[in-house]
């Protein structure tokens, strides 16, 4: 039975809020755009809806230039005729955590609710592929659908399906199986006939996949503005789209079984209406059935059998591209997103979140602004890389400014929550009258942790006679890594004015020169008088007629100066007072010394604090006991009791043996460099390439340190790499140049892994840089960290019969958190990084020997272009 066939065209804007211009220079088109917009409503109320992109921070993006502005946009927001959110900003999936996708929309859903109803789409348009646990974290804030483009492949069978989550949440999926995606019905032709034609033609391309009797069409694009007129020439198509000439209707069957290989429904007329996607989503659930979100006993959805059900990442470029390389392009942008998350999730929000219920005041002004300048990196183009020179730059502030505010907050908090800790020391130095210095450890992670932990020690003397302890008095070791003082303030007095001075004050007496001194060094501070004290004088009369005098001070308690030394420098300095062949004194205030020492703390609970003590004279009444040092070391070789490490004096690869398992594993952290004539977007060797797996020569290898906090080797060599791809980008240069890379291989007592810190000298472009860690075995799939969850993928992507056919073709680079794990069952190796989140697992290449595989960690991916397409 013929029927009549409905179109929802949603107006909107997706907002690429910096990329191949900067911020700024899109803020100044975004003014125009939404100013154009207001003035399209207020005149035109059969402009009904308009969406702005999902993302709430252009709202603040245009208030901020347009505050006067504010009520009037409100009117429109607050009628649901402009729909704002549910996100803060569009985000990648990949390469941020979970926990920023949901401060993300969080962030985002509570900027909306200030301008009326949030729009509850899970709309990522534009999403380079899709995390599996998004249909999770998108129903945890009442979201049950999401809409995009890219990702999907010819698993599904229709443009609507239902997506699962591991957990088996579900939301129903909206693809925008177009070849242009978010874009398909961008700038409509006003002229009714033509318009008419391009309604026809859309239809027959998206029809064939569709679910429903209605289809969605997406009137807008990147960076464009609302298409003045829309309403008006709707009305005018739909009387002669109201009835399909039989030989129309026959060529929308034939495009439809060309398409899809399979029937479609048939239609006598069309009825093209502005809406919104909350519309859309609404029709197609009231035609499939009822709510998708709802588990059945034993974790599975409701019946709903009559959609498809997919589970899993959505990572497939058979329609559209996912753009691979954006996972290693500007690798130090990775790096600093990784450090950046971790301070504010694993620091910043536990240790506030603490000392609020100690009684201290949340900075939660101070906290929102941490995380905005985090997520004000994470839109696509900035947090892939793939955007012109000056947007990474001012990326780099933005990590910068969350940094700043979160350090900031983070030693508050840990002072207080420091505070309300007992740091009594269990064992008393009764033989010196230097108190015991407590130092309070915090443990982010979940499981108890012994890590190396640098501290900074204030004291007046040095800390070559001290010991560190636990509280159960067990000696820690530790080391001392740089020793300095600050001079906090200076002075040139004449003799005359001082003794004059002392003169009124009467301080002539014992002790109240140095009193006097005391407070007038604290009231330079701006501390109050009797907080500093002093704890050693010296006094040098060398030059001619010139007293040179340095106090040592600290705040008072931390420790003691020496009484009789004081009073003797005090004398001398009264006596110096009288002479007259001293014109002047020259003063300064030295603060007490400081010594950033590491240390080894043992067993941190999780989330929880464990306290040391620095004695800094040592203890007499020796009652803790000091354990054997489990690190040795030799020229080529270092070890604890979980490992041994050798590097090989041919190319520095490194043999690891597993000392409690037996395990050896050869030819590890081996960097091979091949050749690259792609863009920002994709890795591409060139047709002729040559990787550079060994050194120019063999490399040095030092034994920086056997202990007593980490044995380190540190293998240093030069590499000889070409230059540059040739000019006509088919192969890599003949021109070389040499370029050092550096690795420090270190272990720690207690500690159950090997850690390599590697530093590179760039000095070549067009190229990528990868270290090889191989394994002596062979396996079909590997376990990479995923967001909230260990996502298990083939060693290799699979490669269909039409695969010449897809829009852009798979490859083997996958991304990843914080770890890979190549294991065959019984023996494995885990590779961790920190912000490296591109692998591959090699079955062959240098260094991978028949039998073996090997992960292959990007570290470095130096590119051409930011697009080939664009050039």
């Amino acid at each position: 039975m013929a029927e009549q066939l409905n179109i929802i065209l949603v107006p909107h804007t997706h907002w690429d809020r910096e990329w191949y211009l900067t911020f700024q220079q899109f803020r100044a088109r975004l003014v125009h755009t939404i100013d154009k917009l207001l003035d399209i409503l207020d005149r035109d109320s059969n402009f009904t809806y308009f969406m702005l992109d999902g993302q709430t921070i252009v709202l603040d993006d245009y208030l901020e230039v347009q505050p006067e502005q504010e009520e009037r946009l409100k009117k429109y927001t607050r009628a649901g005729r402009i729909n704002v959110g549910p996100w803060f900003i569009q985000p990648d999936e990949f390469l941020v955590s979970g926990e920023s996708l949901i401060r993300n929309l969080q962030v985002g859903l509570q900027r909306a609710t200030e301008f009326g109803e949030p729009m509850r789409i899970g709309y990522v348009p534009d999403c380079f592929g899709h995390i599996a646990q998004l249909p999770q974290i998108l129903q945890g804030f009442g979201i049950d659908n999401a809409v995009f483009w890219r990702g999907v492949g010819a698993e599904a069978r229709k443009s609507e399906f239902l997506w699962a989550a591991p957990d088996g949440t579900r939301v129903l999926v909206i693809h925008l199986a177009d070849a242009l995606g978010y874009s398909n019905a961008r700038m409509m032709p006003l002229a009714p006939d033509e318009f008419v034609s391009r309604v026809k033609l859309l239809t027959a391309q998206i029809l064939p996949k569709a679910t429903t009797d209605t289809l969605l069409f997406m009137n807008g694009s990147d960076h464009l503005e609302p298409q003045d007129g829309l309403p008006e020439a709707i009305a005018a198509a739909n009387p002669l789209l109201a009835h399909i000439s039989p030989e129309q209707e026959k060529m929308l069957a034939e495009f439809g079984q060309v398409q899809q290989n399979g029937d479609i429904k048939h239609f006598d007329g069309i009825n093209v209406r502005i809406g919104t996607l909350p519309q859309y989503v609404e029709t197609v659930r009231s035609q499939n059935g009822k709510h998708e979100g709802r588990k059945e006993e034993g974790g599975k959805e409701g019946a709903q059998e009559d959609l498809q059900v997919l589970t899993g990442e959505m990572r497939s470029g058979q329609f559209s591209h996912l753009l691979p390389s954006v996972l290693s392009s500007r690798m130090w942008i990775k790096q600093q997103n990784a450090a950046t998350e971790h301070l504010l999730e694993h620091w910043l929000e536990p240790l506030t979140a603490w000392a609020w219920k100690l009684g201290a005041t949340y900075p939660a002004g101070l906290v929102r602004m941490a995380w905005k300048y985090l997520l004000q990196n994470h839109p696509h183009d900035s947090i892939c890389g793939c955007s012109i020179d000056q947007v990474h730059r001012e990326n780099a502030v933005r990590f910068a400014q969350s940094q700043q505010i979160a350090e900031s907050v983070i030693t508050q908090a840990m002072q207080g929550v420091a505070e309300m800790v007992d740091t009594r020391a269990p064992i008393q130095a009764t033989h010196t009258q230097h108190k015991p210095i407590p130092i309070v450890v915090f443990n982010p992670a979940p499981g108890p942790r012994t890590e190396i932990v640098q501290a900074v020690i204030s004291y007046a003397g040095t800390l070559r006679s001290a010991v560190i302890t636990d509280e159960q008095g067990q000696h820690v070791p530790f080391t001392t890594v740089n020793r300095w003082r600050q001079e906090l303030g200076s002075a040139q007095l004449p003799r005359e004015t001082v003794a004059a001075a002392v003169m009124l004050m009467s301080a002539d007496a014992p002790g109240e020169f140095i009193r006097m001194a005391e407070n007038t060094a604290a009231t330079m501070l701006g501390k109050p008088e009797g907080s500093y004290e002093i704890l050693r004088v010296h006094i040098d009369t060398q030059q001619p007629n010139v007293a040179n005098i340095e106090v040592l001070i600290a705040p008072r308690g931390i420790a003691t100066g020496r009484d009789h030394e004081l009073l003797a420098a005090e004398q001398q300095i009264l006596a110096l007072l009288q002479r007259e062949d001293i014109h002047m004194l020259n003063i300064s205030a030295i603060d007490q010394a400081r010594e950033t020492i590491d240390f080894v703390a043992n067993e941190v609970p999780a989330y929880g604090l464990k306290t040391f003590w620095v004695y800094p004279r040592g203890i007499k009444e020796e009652t803790s006991t000091t354990a054997a040092s489990a690190l040795s070391g030799e020229q080529q070789r270092i070890e604890n009791e979980w490992y041994r490490v050798e590097a090989s004096a041919e190319d520095g690869t490194l043999t690891i043996t597993d000392k409690h398992t037996g395990a050896i594993f050869t030819g590890l952290n081996r960097f091979v460099d091949g050749g690259d004539t792609g863009d920002l977007y994709n890795y591409c060797p060139p047709a002729q390439d040559v990787l550079v797996s060994e050194p120019l020569e063999p490399p040095k290898i030092e034994l920086v340190s056997t202990g007593p906090v980490r044995a380190v080797l540190r293998v240093s060599g030069r590499w000889l790499l070409p230059s540059a791809v040739s000019a006509d980008r088919t192969e890599r240069s003949s021109r070389t140049t040499a370029c050092q890379i550096v690795s420090d291989i270190s272990l720690t007592p207690g500690v159950r892994r090997v850690d390599i810190h590697t530093s590179f000298d760039n000095k070549a472009k067009d190229h990528r840089l990868r270290a090889v860690f191989p394994v002596p075995y062979r396996v079909e799939d590997v376990a990479a960290e995923g967001t909230f969850e260990v996502r298990t993928r083939p060693v290799a992507a699979e490669r269909p019969a039409d695969v010449a056919d897809w829009s852009e073709e798979p490859v083997n680079t996958f991304p990843q958190k914080r770890f890979v794990d190549i294991s065959n069952g019984t023996t494995g190796l885990g590779v961790l990084n920190r912000g490296l989140p591109e692998y591959e697992i090699l079955q062959d290449g240098p260094g991978v020997a028949p039998g073996q595989m090997a992960v292959a960690l990007t570290l470095i991916f130096l590119y051409g272009p930011l697009s080939l397409f664009l050039m």
